[in-house]
């Protein structure tokens, strides 16, 4: 069976995803094509993510770069349909569907439903989707009435979601078609037990004290503006340090030298300002005694969150939509309104004083396990396995296998 995976963007979570897709096939001893934009080989993504796992792969590196932008969906669709006759492909994979559905939806909606390959098969994973949520200002109402509208209404043959709160109201409100609808686990690589102290010396940070640490891509001023408030007006130990691990644009790295200087140079902030790997992303969480995510009315899953619970380590974020339900439900950490500092604060002394104390519970094991990378390759390959007449993955863990343990 030849399979078109479409994934014009390599930046931020697209590449790993993209190799847990690649890694699927290949145990299935399936083709497989990406289609994706011109020179991505090139890309330092590429080269830390895919260039192991790209042997066999065909690359159809035709796109332009800016085939990733919302407005250019429809020109996306059409090279989609294109591929799909160049390469003979029998199966299509979009692993970021958020503007695909509302393009499909909306064509079906004025009567112009998309028309398909017969025969050939239509998954897609939506990443963030607001109408499950309360809109936090007016500003938000039309994305999220746009997304009721429409979201049902796109003609995938499955539609997977990583976040639960959406996929049981899109259940709710149309129960007819649940049968169509997924959820897809948001994955996370397997980590060997080890002592904090030794991860920060193979990250090569000092081993010394205790860290709160918040790892990603830094781009939102408000993040790191609300994140370093709260440590100043902490007044933690002076064993306590902040690690900032990831890529941090020019605009935040200024906010941070001009507002937080003295705290930036005063020796308790460890950065690692550039891209790291997967395993070293695994290091920074591991030499961490709590990981912190700053984020305000974060819609959706979050992989920090998830790579903290398989790494035995306790969280403090916020309280709002899927976060705060998980760090509740699972029994993760802390959850706090991180736009109050005097609370955010409190919350960050007492994780600090209270981390060493934290144990995995069976709710976390079951997320935990939910959430592995081998759990969202085989999300991905049932539809695969069921249209070749293989038996089922026995890896396979659905979400309702996740429920039955809270």
């Amino acid at each position: 069976m030849r399979v078109l995976i479409v994934e014009p963007d390599l930046s931020g979570h697209h590449a790993p995803y993209l190799r847990h897709l690649l890694q699927s096939l290949a145990e299935l001893q399936q083709e497989a094509t990406v289609l994706t934009y011109n020179n991505s080989a090139e890309s330092p993504q590429f080269g830390l993510h895919l260039r192991d796992v790209a042997a066999g792969v065909t690359w159809d590196d035709c796109l332009p770069s800016s085939s990733k932008a919302p407005r250019r969906v429809g020109f996306l669709f059409s090279e989609l349909l294109k591929a799909v006759e160049r390469h003979s492909a029998d199966h299509v994979w979009v692993p970021y569907a958020d503007f695909f559905s509302l393009y499909l939806g909306a064509r079906a909606l004025v009567g112009r439903k998309a028309s398909w390959p017969k025969d050939v098969w239509l998954e897609g994973l939506q990443f963030r989707c607001t109408f499950a949520y309360p809109a936090p200002n007016w500003r938000k109402v039309p994305s999220k009435l746009r997304s009721r509208l429409l979201l049902h209404r796109a003609n995938w043959d499955v539609l997977h979601f990583l976040d639960p709160l959406v996929y049981e109201e899109i259940c709710r409100r149309h129960p007819k078609m649940a049968g169509r609808f997924r959820v897809m686990p948001d994955p996370v690589e397997p980590v060997e037990p080890m002592q904090p102290e030794l991860a920060r010396g193979r990250l090569g940070i000092p081993p010394e004290g205790r860290y709160l640490s918040y790892l990603g891509l830094m781009a939102d001023r408000d993040n790191v503006v609300r994140l370093f408030s709260a440590f100043e007006q902490a007044n933690l130990p002076p064993d306590c340090k902040l690690l900032l691990a990831g890529p941090t644009t020019n605009e935040v790295q200024h906010c941070l030298e001009h507002d937080f200087g003295r705290t930036l140079r005063g020796g308790r902030v460890v950065q690692i300002n550039r891209h790291l790997s997967l395993e070293e992303v695994k290091l920074g969480v591991l030499g961490s005694n709590v990981v912190c995510i700053p984020a305000k009315h974060r819609v959706g899953s979050s992989s920090f969150l998830i790579r903290a619970a398989t790494a035995g380590r306790p969280v403090l974020a916020d309280d709002f939509g899927w976060t705060g339900w998980a760090i509740e439900t699972f029994q993760l950490g802390w959850k706090v309104d991180v736009t109050n500092i005097g609370a955010f604060a409190r919350s960050m002394v007492e994780a600090m004083e209270q981390a060493p104390t934290i144990a995995g519970s069976p709710r976390a094991e079951r997320f935990v396990q939910f959430h592995s990378a081998a759990n969202f390759q085989s999300h991905w390959g049932a539809g695969i396995r069921k249209r070749l007449g293989l038996t089922a993955d026995p890896c396979y863990r659905p979400w309702q296998w996740v429920l039955e343990g809270c």
